[in-house]
């Protein structure tokens, strides 16, 4: 009875993995990119972990289990792409993956007599792809308090309430279980687990307008490196936003708030005197920034660029610069240099002096 259970739930939740694909059809790309690979990864799973599916042909169970093994990594790249608004694949996670892929292939040997020699690349395989669920999870609760999006923030908690309940309670399990089938209760709890979180995706999918889509993941070309903070319009009679526009403007590059390297949301709106809601609103619906730390970054990139432009500042170590800008530490001064202008600040500065002009500046400005 629970197995035909099970079997039934197995159907339902496939059927809501079809439906979110139709119902993305008409989401920005970049949405179905983010969430395309969480989606064919979770489908995999669920037919891999099925008990007939043991059965079944090797032809078919390959790209099963390299679907069903790379979900961890499908959810740390929805997380980077549609959070982070980043695109790029770091060298670890392409390490980590296959990692993930080698470890977990390895440890469903064929001969049931090689059982044992395969505990260590189970327990290697669900390590890393534990790794890349706290990774996911830990972007996920790092960068809320920067996200300027509203309904995004809401959606960061949701997934963290949902997989670090039952993505890493899963990964856990299995990893207990040692390559043993779980029990039927526990299987059919699992994917009842599975099918509740699809149904009620699909439900704020169909509910969500393309446009909304679009303010959560971003529309197609995010993920380019940001835009240069827009000048704050002249005041006008109907625009409330202009004076508050001034008056930030005016405390980023006059002030030069920027520089207070534990710069946040809440204590710039203690500063300009406005609730932190209309702040973020601000930020995100005028300046055109989905993440606070994109935002002070660009301030605090200009800086640094006008002095590398300099000739006094030659003899200044670009650390020092990058520091007194307002950067914690030279790790993300480097990579937000590099995302802006493809080169690094030395790279920057030398063609400067030789000459020749940086060109990935304007590749960055776009």
């Amino acid at each position: 009875m629970v197995d035909g259970a099970t079997l039934a739930l197995r159907g339902l939740a496939a059927g809501l993995v079809l439906a979110l694909v139709l119902a993305g059809t008409t989401a920005p790309r970049r949405a179905r990119l983010a969430l395309g690979p969480v989606l064919a990864c979770l489908a995999a799973y669920l037919l891999r972990s099925a008990p007939q599916a043991n059965g079944w042909p090797g032809v078919v169970l390959l790209p099963l289990s390299a679907g069903a093994l790379l979900f961890p990594m499908a959810f740390w790249w929805l997380v980077r792409r549609a959070f982070d608004d980043r695109v790029d694949v770091p060298w670890w996670a392409w390490a980590g993956a296959a990692v993930v892929l080698a470890a977990g292939l390895l440890s469903r040997p064929a001969d049931p007599a090689l059982s044992l020699s395969a505990d260590g690349p189970r327990l290697l395989q669900k390590l890393s792809a534990a790794g890349f669920v706290i990774a996911g999870l830990w972007r996920l609760w790092r960068g809320g308090a920067g996200d300027l999006v509203a309904g995004r923030r809401r959606l960061r908690t949701a997934l963290l309430a949902y997989i670090g309940a039952h993505g890493l309670v899963v990964l856990a399990v299995e990893a207990a279980l040692r390559g043993s089938p779980a029990p039927p209760w526990m299987d059919s709890l699992n994917v009842l687990a599975i099918a509740l979180a699809l149904a009620v995706t699909l439900g704020v999918m169909l509910e969500l307008r393309a446009a909304r889509v679009a303010a959560l993941f971003g529309p197609d070309e995010a993920g380019l490196p940001p835009a240069p903070p827009r000048p704050a319009p002249a005041p006008a009679p109907d625009d409330d936003d202009a004076p508050w526009l001034g008056r930030l403007d005016a405390l980023m590059r006059q002030d030069r708030a920027y520089r207070d390297p534990e710069l946040t949301v809440a204590s710039l709106a203690a500063r300009l005197g406005l609730p932190e809601y209309r702040l973020r609103e601000l930020i995100h619906r005028r300046l055109g920034h989905r993440n606070f730390p994109a935002f002070v970054n660009e301030h605090r990139l200009r800086e640094v660029e006008e002095r590398l432009a300099d000739p006094a500042c030659d003899r200044r170590p670009i650390l020092t610069l990058a520091l007194e800008a307002g950067f914690g530490s030279v790790g993300p001064f480097n990579r937000a240099f590099r995302e802006r202008h493809g080169m690094s600040p030395s790279e920057y500065r030398s063609r400067r002096g030789s000459g020749m002009p940086a060109a990935g500046s304007a590749a960055g400005r776009r």
